[in-house]
């Protein structure tokens, strides 16, 4: 191969990257324009959400809340609470069936807990600011619909003390720009090495935001359960004692 067909294959590649990157920062731009705007994201300062989960043939009324590197889902069976995960900002936690009582996580769940909360209201907003990458993988049909594949490369999280990749595929509607899907690879569990999928649907405009109200959460394409938005608050007041593991006395 001479020097100069090198140089123009060596070109085209580049410029093919260049215009990937653009790609995806476009679709990501207008994902945020049309759901109410990056300025109006950034100033979601907490968000609280009432619902009912279906799982196993059962429904739960449920509340969640979330703040920057906080966060709690706290289900109603049969009069009791169950905390289904919450985190405080430095401890995971959650109640344990068998007992019903409050259990800390490991030290290295709860680190890639705070990995995650830490995205709070968005992975994508600011993704750079954070040392992310973006990338357009192409085209996909979700649900039904067409939707662009964007690939999100978070750092790396321990997982039994060694280093892992952190992705998450990003599903958004070719029409309206709103996630349609998300999916990622179970890294821990009994569900290690399964994709987990979270569908949306029912978009809803909640105070100048576009935010989904059905939420569907699959393990490689089967339906383990679903939550049913009734109502969604933003920027309320909520006391950190909320997500705080309750010490016993």
């Amino acid at each position: 191969m001479n020097l100069k067909k090198s140089l123009l294959l060596l070109c085209v590649a580049f410029c093919s990257h260049l215009l990937t990157a653009q790609s995806a920062d476009e679709i990501v731009n207008k994902y945020f324009e049309n759901t109410g705007g990056r300025a109006a994201w950034s100033k979601i300062s907490s968000m609280k959400s009432t619902a009912k989960i279906k799982a196993q043939g059962m429904e739960f009324p449920t509340v969640i809340m979330a703040k920057p590197m906080k966060t709690k889902i706290a289900l109603t069976f049969q009069g009791m609470t169950i905390v289904q995960p919450a985190f405080d900002g430095n401890i995971g936690w959650q109640t344990n069936f068998l007992t019903m009582k409050a259990e800390k996580m490991e030290t290295e769940d709860s680190e890639i807990m705070k990995a995650e909360y830490g995205d709070f209201p968005d992975p994508l907003l600011n993704y750079k600011d954070k040392g992310y990458t973006i990338s357009l993988e192409g085209s996909e049909t979700v649900e039904g619909t067409d939707c662009f594949k964007i690939k999100l490369t978070k750092k790396p999280i321990k997982i039994d003390g060694k280093d892992e990749e952190n992705i998450t595929t990003y599903f958004f509607d070719k029409e309206n720009f709103v996630p349609i899907m998300t999916r990622s690879m179970m890294k821990k569990g009994q569900g290690k090495g399964l994709n987990s999928e979270s569908v949306f649907s029912d978009y809803q405009e909640v105070n100048g935001l576009m935010m989904p109200f059905n939420l569907g959460q699959k393990f490689d394409g089967q339906l383990q359960a679903s939550i049913a938005i009734e109502k969604i608050e933003f920027n309320v007041d909520i006391d950190d004692k909320e997500f705080a593991f309750p010490e016993e006395k």
